[in-house]
């Protein structure tokens, strides 16, 4: 096969594989060109052969005006504990067993760090013919490293409360049995429960989040009674010990058609409902409408509102936005799973308080619709 020089592969051009017609003739260099991720590649010789323009974006170094040097030095990585990466890998001279190295945080001498794994592809002889180096940067790692230190602080921190109270009332309820009133042992024991459905809404929480974002939440399609489901959520939160004057539902003229999984959207509402009682003030309205394509459910406050600039970070992960409690994880749950039913979850510029606004795919779903040779 003829040399590519400034690849250090064939071409195909000149030698189509046998009933296959001749391609166009492609640049390699152009086409790591469009890759996501920074390449560079060595030869069975230790030179640089060929570099990506994101390599040169990832590391800060004129790696593409530096082929044909040793990579060590075009591209010197250094290895986490200290010393030359190369020297210490030594993909030509090292074991000729080995195939690449995983992926880890590689600094470089000008300060700039990057994510870098490589690919040894030998000869039939086991020598080297191309050290492949990819490159990431190292926002992504650090920002799921922060994501899940913040989950594991919340997590503990949400978990220590209730847990706390649970061993408190429980020892209590066990070593003075005979010594306490009806009341008391009433009160503490509504307390225990109250407190252990809060350790089972933060489990759920979590496993919904971990569900959403791996792709793996299944969804049970059956049609929905949107009026009703409020009205029971609304009762828990009265039985909760809520007043009732502060609730209000608005009601289409006709009820509207919501398909959906049932118990998600139950989770949705009960989210709204929770998070306009627990941040908000004065009146909660809920109002259920329906146009040619969606089902429109607002839930609405008269507290202090979500300033703008807010009003997006809302439904991310331990979002904050008061002094008021909570895991600061119900609205990200909320977008993920009403996402999750093809809509739509937004808050509105509205004055006086704060507006939620859920739009939800109307009529039947086109996946239970019948077929036209059905």
């Amino acid at each position: 096969m003829q040399h590519d020089p400034e690849w250090g592969g064939s071409d195909d051009t000149a030698h189509p594989l046998p009933g296959r017609a001749p391609v166009e003739s492609v640049s390699w260099p152009r086409v790591i060109d469009h890759l996501p991720d920074g390449l560079a590649v060595a030869d069975g010789e230790g030179r640089l052969i060929a570099a990506s323009r994101r390599s040169e974006d990832l590391t800060g170094l004129p790696l593409r005006s530096m082929v044909g040097e040793p990579v060590r030095s075009a591209l010197p990585l250094s290895s986490p504990a200290g010393g030359s990466w190369w020297d210490q890998q030594d993909p030509w001279h090292g074991l000729h067993t080995r195939t690449g190295t995983p992926e880890q945080s590689l600094p470089l001498p000008n300060g700039r760090m990057v994510l870098a794994a490589a690919r040894f592809n030998r000869r039939p002889d086991r020598s080297v013919e191309t050290v492949v180096v990819t490159m990431r940067s190292t926002r992504a790692r650090e920002r799921a490293e922060r994501d899940s230190s913040a989950l594991i602080s919340t997590v503990a921190h949400e978990l220590r409360s209730p847990l706390t109270s649970v061993r408190g009332f429980s020892r209590t309820l066990r070593q003075r049995w005979s010594q306490l009133a009806d009341e008391q042992k009433q009160w503490m024991l509504h307390a225990i429960e109250t407190d252990t459905q809060r350790l089972s809404r933060l489990v759920g929480e979590l496993l919904d989040i971990s569900r959403i974002d791996s792709g793996r939440l299944q969804l049970r399609i059956q049609p929905i009674d949107l009026s009703s489901l409020v009205d029971q959520q609304i009762g828990r939160l009265v039985s909760a010990g809520h007043d009732p004057a502060r609730f209000e539902v608005v009601r289409a003229p006709e009820p509207p058609e919501l398909w959906g999984d049932e118990d998600r959207i139950v989770q949705v509402v009960s989210n709204l409902l929770e998070n306009s009682v627990r941040h908000g003030a004065g009146a909660v309205t809920v109002s259920i409408a329906q146009d040619s394509e969606h089902v429109i459910l607002l839930v609405a406050d008269e507290g202090p509102g979500i300033p703008p600039e807010n009003r997006d970070a809302v439904f991310t992960r331990f979002w904050q936005g008061s002094t008021h409690g909570g895991s600061g994880l119900g609205l990200h749950v909320v977008r993920g799973l009403v996402q999750a039913h093809g809509g739509h979850v937004e808050v509105l510029d509205v004055p006086g308080g704060a507006t939620f606004r859920v739009l939800l795919p109307a009529g039947l779903p086109q996946a239970l619709r019948s077929s036209p040779d059905g």
